[in-house]
């Protein structure tokens, strides 16, 4: 069993067991290889089931038949620009940008995989 260690940004974990409690296998993006937002496969090429617990798993998706519990499943586009407008004020025009965050799934407990948002939820920031 492999805990409390930082795997954030490794798509191949440096430390490889069956069990994790209370790691954070982050990635920045839920894009993965193949440019399609579904979450960065952890282990490429290797389907053996592990089990998560009280992990960090944003952006990241587990081997099929992994064990996924009270981890963090997100995957979300943290930073991006949602929406764009243009808006003239005394005669100069500025372009105003929402950003916000688009969230693409999350895992599902009952049938242990994930389930994608079409389209995805997309959360603006407040703008003061």
């Amino acid at each position: 069993m492999v805990t409390n260690r930082n795997f954030s940004g490794q798509v191949r974990p440096s430390a490889l067991d069956r069990e994790y409690r209370r790691c954070n296998f982050s990635q920045p993006s839920p894009i993965d290889a193949d440019g399609k937002k579904r979450g960065v496969r952890l282990f490429p090429g290797d389907d053996t089931p592990r089990a998560f617990i009280n992990c960090n798993l944003t952006n990241c998706e587990p081997p099929p038949g992994s064990t996924v519990t009270r981890c963090n499943t997100s995957l979300i586009e943290p930073d991006v620009a949602l929406r764009t407008a243009e808006v003239e004020i005394d005669g100069e025009v500025i372009t105003h940008e929402v950003r916000g965050s688009r969230l693409h799934g999350r895992w599902d407990p009952e049938t242990k995989r994930y389930v994608y948002l079409s389209p995805p939820i997309e959360t603006p920031w407040e703008v003061r």
